[in-house]
């Protein structure tokens, strides 16, 4: 991974090229830096000459070589979209300071608006709750560093200012905030505790899915099973990367997809193929569900000003406590597990 090595100025960045990037495309280089950033809107700011490779300005067509310093600079730069309207509406708060907020994104609730989506989401609620949000790489996501899927629920973190969210998206890239999931699959698996390691990207055949490819972006999944049932896992995952509908794509992948997924082969007709006589049990779990079985159960990091070690942790969504109790037990995810 690319590391930022300096940052001048609010909105310039610099970027030393790695061994693993050499070779891409400088547009393609800069999105997955960046990823609060459309391509689009990246080109448009290679185009304006707003980009240098070594000092020089480039074409987005150019590829980057290991040790290249990339620099990428805001300055007049407009990005697209919509400043959110500020929108009274509830806040699980779970951590809050002058720096930083985190909360626990209930199932059902967008997070920035886009595809359609104009309001009632986390950004609005945030913009009413917080004096001031981060500008963000765009207009509409201001204070947004990382994201959650639409229905899956769990803690998600805000920054207030720039500088802060400057900190804590470099955490992120570089693999520095520990992020925890909880889910219950359908299907079996013979191992308790494996590693799924499988490149993602777009599918081709229905792009808003993600799918395995040699080509991908790496990708790496932990998980551990801390019961199974009757054709019913009930399992803790560790994400090593942080790939869109990541959790979701591996589980499906080996065999034991989210339960609810049905974008990702988790719906009712993978409990009818379990044996006749533990289906009632697995139709019990999945009736909890009307949304993937997925939850972002907490995230550990460093904070980004007072350097304290923060862990914050989503208390359980009704339907995860609903089927723990038809698993026969209430903390079934509060042991700690030993990860690899």
């Amino acid at each position: 991974m690319s590391e930022k090595i300096t940052h001048t100025i609010s909105g310039d960045h610099t970027f030393l090229v790695t061994e693993s990037h050499s070779g891409k495309r400088l547009d393609v280089y800069l999105s997955e830096m960046l990823r609060e950033i459309s391509r689009a809107q990246i080109q448009k700011i290679i185009a304006a000459e707003q980009v240098t490779i070594n000092g020089t300005p480039v074409r987005k067509k150019v590829t980057v070589a290991f040790n290249d310093v990339v620099e990428i600079s805001f300055c007049g730069f407009k990005p697209v979209g919509i400043a959110p309207v500020a929108q009274e509406m509830p806040l699980d708060i779970l951590f809050e300071d002058e720096f930083l907020i985190a909360v626990n994104k209930r199932c059902g609730l967008v997070v920035h608006p886009g595809s359609g989506v104009h309001d009632g989401t986390l950004v609005n609620a945030l913009a009413y709750h917080c004096k001031n949000l981060s500008d963000g790489f765009t207009c509409d996501r201001p204070g947004i560093v990382h994201r959650l899927d639409k229905d899956t629920s769990g803690v998600i973190i805000a920054a207030k200012n720039n500088q802060v969210h400057e900190r804590l998206a470099l955490a992120f890239m570089n693999r520095k905030v520990r992020k925890e999931y909880i889910g219950f699959c359908v299907g079996k698996t013979s191992q308790q505790h494996g590693t799924i390691d499988l490149p993602l990207e777009r599918s081709r055949r229905e792009p808003v899915k993600r799918a395995p490819s040699v080509t991908g972006k790496p990708s790496k999944t932990e998980y551990f099973v801390v019961d199974r049932r009757a054709g019913i896992l009930a399992a803790k995952f560790l994400l090593h990367t942080g790939r869109t509908h990541q959790i979701r794509v591996h589980c499906s992948a080996m065999g034991f997809p989210i339960i609810s997924d049905t974008l990702y082969g988790g719906g009712k007709e993978r409990v009818n193929k379990i044996e006749p006589m533990d289906r009632p049990f697995a139709y019990s779990i999945f009736k909890c569900f009307n949304r993937q079985a997925l939850h972002a159960y907490s995230l550990s990091l460093t904070h980004p000003v007072t350097g304290e070690e923060l862990s914050i942790t989503a208390p359980l969504p009704s339907d995860f406590e609903d089927a723990c109790i038809r698993f026969g037990n209430r903390t079934l995810f509060t042991e700690q597990v030993d990860w690899f």
